[in-house]
Formats: C-alpha cells, sequence, structure tokens
C-alpha cells in the first residue's frame, strides 16, 4: 500500500464570497450562486434530521443544530465558501456536487469563523468523512481536534440518551466504517497526486471524461464506490453507485456461470454490505478495470471476471 501525507499536496481550495439565502439544516444551506439560489452540502459535517423524509432519523438534536445553523447564518449576511479543489470558480460550481446536485463546500460564518470546526467541537455533527477526510491539512486536524475535544466531554450527539431521549444512531459504529471509507480515499487521492497522468478515473471527479471515453468504447480503470447489486433480465447483473447526479454502473453479462458466481461473491463478501446487515460494513470503494459504453444515456463498465476488481491503485 501506498501512503502519502495529506500536507504534501494540501494548498487550500478556491474561495468566494457570497450571500445567505436560508438554513435548510445544520449541515445545509441555500446561498447565491453564479446564475441560481444554490444548496451547498455542507463538507465534514453531517447534523441529525430536523424535518422528516430523509435516510437518517428525526431527532429533538436534529432541530437543535438547524436552529445553531439559523443563528449563525441569517439570510442576507455574507459567508465565505471554500471549495475542496484549487479550479477556478465557474469550474468548482460544475465539478463539486454530491450524490443529489447539490455544491460541495466548507463554509466560513460572517464573522470568519470555521462553522464546520463549532458544530463539531459544539457536539452537533461528528467530523463527517464518510466520502473522505477533508482535503486541507488544516482542516482536517482542526476537525479531528474538535471531535475528540466534544468525545471528552460527552458533548453533544455523543450523548444520545441526553438530547434524544435514547439512541438514534450509533456514531462510534458509523465512525469506524466512515474512517475505513476516508483511508481508502485519502489513498487515491495520494496517488492521483503524485501520478495525475496514470491515474485511474474518479466517477466524481472524472464524469465528463469517462462519458467521453464510453462513447468511444474504450478501456478504462476506474475509481468507484459500490453501493448496490442487482440481478436484471435473468442472469444480466449490475452493480451501482449511490449518485443520482453521476450514476455510474457496471455490468456483468451472465452471473450465473461460475466466472459470473465469483464477482458476485466478492463484492459482496468485500464491498457492498446488504442492506438487512447494516452492522456489518463493507470496503465500498474499488477499483475496477473493464471496457466502458452508454447504456440508456449513462455511462457503464463491462466485466467478466472478478480479477478486474481489486483493492489499491496501480503499483
Amino acid at each position: 500500500m501506498i501512503v502519502f501525507h495529506r500536507e504534501e499536496y494540501s494548498m487550500g481550495g478556491t474561495k468566494i464570497k457570497t450571500e445567505v439565502v436560508k438554513v435548510v439544516d445544520g449541515d445545509t444551506i441555500t446561498v447565491k450562486g453564479k446564475d441560481k439560489d444554490e444548496k451547498i452540502r455542507i463538507l465534514a459535517l453531517d447534523t441529525e434530521e430536523s424535518q422528516p423524509g430523509g435516510d437518517k432519523p428525526m431527532t429533538p438534536w436534529g432541530k437543535k443544530a438547524k436552529e445553531e445553523a439559523q443563528r449563525i447564518f441569517v439570510a442576507g449576511k455574507t459567508v465565505t465558501l471554500e471549495f475542496p479543489g484549487k479550479e477556478a470558480a465557474d469550474v468548482c460550481w460544475e465539478r463539486y456536487r454530491d450524490n443529489y446536485g447539490r455544491a460541495m463546500a466548507y463554509v466560513y460564518a460572517p464573522d470568519g469563523s470555521d462553522y464546520q470546526k463549532h458544530m463539531i467541537g459544539q457536539g452537533y455533527s461528528p467530523y463527517f468523512v464518510k466520502y473522505g477526510y477533508a482535503e486541507f491539512a488544516a482542516n482536517h486536524k482542526a476537525y479531528t481536534n474538535a471531535e475528540v475535544a466534544a468525545q471528552k466531554e460527552n458533548k453533544g450527539l455523543w450523548d444520545q440518551i441526553s438530547v434524544n431521549g435514547s439512541e438514534m444512531r450509533n456514531y462510534p459504529l458509523l465512525s469506524v466504517w466512515w474512517h475505513l471509507r476516508a483511508q481508502i480515499i485519502d489513498e487515491y487521492r495520494s496517488y492521483k497526486a503524485h501520478n495525475p497522468k496514470k491515474a485511474p478515473m474518479d466517477v466524481n471527479l472524472d464524469y465528463d471524461k469517462i462519458v467521453e471515453k464510453a462513447n468511444a468504447g474504450a478501456e478504462a480503470v476506474i475509481f468507484t464506490e459500490l453501493a448496490g447489486f442487482s440481478r436484471i433480465g435473468g442472469a444480466h447483473g449490475i452493480i451501482r453507485n449511490s449518485s443520482l447526479h453521476r450514476p455510474f454502473s457496471i455490468f456483468m453479462r451472465d452471473i450465473d456461470e461460475p466466472a459470473g458466481q465469483k464477482i458476485v461473491n466478492l463484492i459482496s463478501q468485500r464491498y457492498i454490505a446488504p442492506s438487512k446487515q447494516p452492522d456489518h460494513p463493507r470496503r465500498s470503494y474499488a477499483y475496477i478495470k473493464g471496457l466502458l459504453q452508454i447504456y440508456g444515456g449513462r455511462p457503464e463498465l463491462v466485466i467478466t471476471s472478478a480479477d478486474q476488481i481489486w483493492d489499491g491503485p496501480p503499483k
């Protein structure tokens, strides 16, 4: 395994100033965008829900997190966004989007303070690393220290009984899985930073390039999340990522053949946790090599062997 230190390639991201429109939740606000109002999914945070309809339970502490966000982000006030990359602002607005198409950024309050550090330190959110550690060394260190401080004081969500009346989410268990994923993502980032021309394409950051190569029927190595598996059309199988904004899938022609069964066994044992086993997490991310194609207007990669799936970046 090749591991590099984040300090080697962390330089800070593109920053822009904009105006608050409203607070959606403790980890989501709406701001003035380039041409329209934009929802910002605030990086490094995952506050509890203040309203029903999400994939997490609505909790009293989720409502408190929203109230704290409303205290800090008053409509009409100026805040600073920092994107997790150094590209021009126009590129950042397009490139850094979550699974639902919301822009992703770090947010600094009207007084210039780090909102992420505040919310983590006060126990409104864990340091959320499910989709990777903070890209910049100073942020990562600050958020880690803030979480440790909150845990020492048993503050906020770390004392579920006090803030919610019962345990609504098992954060220690979730954190183990999130950090496993974050370490895998960090390894990929490190490799790409030192081998930009050789690195496999990332589904989230290189989606346009993947679509281009899929239209050409090219072979490629892809770094992607594996989020779900299903049988289709009799013996065919599909592995999907979790993004509605940048959908990508891996196609298997015959999962009933011995080679197909090995693929199914591998992904179920190593990469994708069954929905009925939330307390048995898997790696989630993999490198996959195969021919790209377009199906239903979306890119997919065709595989015929379990040997086309592996854990780490190329040697």
